[in-house]
């Protein structure tokens, strides 16, 4: 049988802090938060509240100092008892997880100029959008054979006459990209 409890102060918040009880609350900035309480740590008085998240099957786990809980609006302890056991975690899933973020985040830091203006690197943003960019230095390198020099304009393309076809093409491009970022 579920009971509730209705405003209760902040001096006897506590009592509702049982893991599992579904709580509605308000904190000190005037925010109302609601959801399960997932831990209650009375030592540091830390409040674990897992609330829904924004589809299904998804939690968002929200930690709160209890003594910024200004009002209980209820607290109702759930009809069965709360699962405490933690979800499987698939290491192997993690692991692929974390290696494709930190591969995200080593193309993402190798396509910022160092040294080089904002223009420079809107430039490069817009080249890198339609042809494989890199920068060596404060060079724009176009598919490992054109190279886009200081100040970055269609006259500063460099290429070997083998590959004048694609420096032309770099410098089409580069010539409508500078027009569209008003260079």
């Amino acid at each position: 049988m579920a009971t509730a409890v209705a405003a209760a102060g902040p001096k006897d918040a506590a009592s509702n802090w049982v893991v599992g009880n579904d709580v509605v609350f308000r904190t000190q900035a005037g925010e109302e938060v609601s959801g399960c309480v997932f831990a209650f740590d009375r030592q540091n008085n830390l409040l674990v509240i897992k609330e829904n998240g924004s589809h299904s099957g998804v939690s968002n786990l929200r930690i709160v100092k209890a003594n910024n809980v200004r009002e209980v609006v209820s607290s109702v302890q759930p009809e069965k008892p709360f699962d405490l056991g933690l979800p499987h975690v698939d290491l192997e899933r993690c692991r692929k997880r974390e290696e494709k973020a930190l591969q995200q985040a080593e193309m993402e830091s190798s396509r910022v100029g160092q040294g080089v203006t904002k223009e420079a690197q809107a430039i490069f943003d817009a080249l890198v959008k339609t042809m494989p960019c890199v920068w060596r230095n404060k060079v724009i390198v176009v598919l490992d054979s054109v190279f886009v020099e200081e100040p970055y304009t269609p006259d500063m393309c460099r290429s070997d006459s083998e590959h004048s076809a694609t420096r032309e093409r770099v410098k089409m491009v580069l010539r409508l990209e500078r027009e569209r970022l008003g260079l």
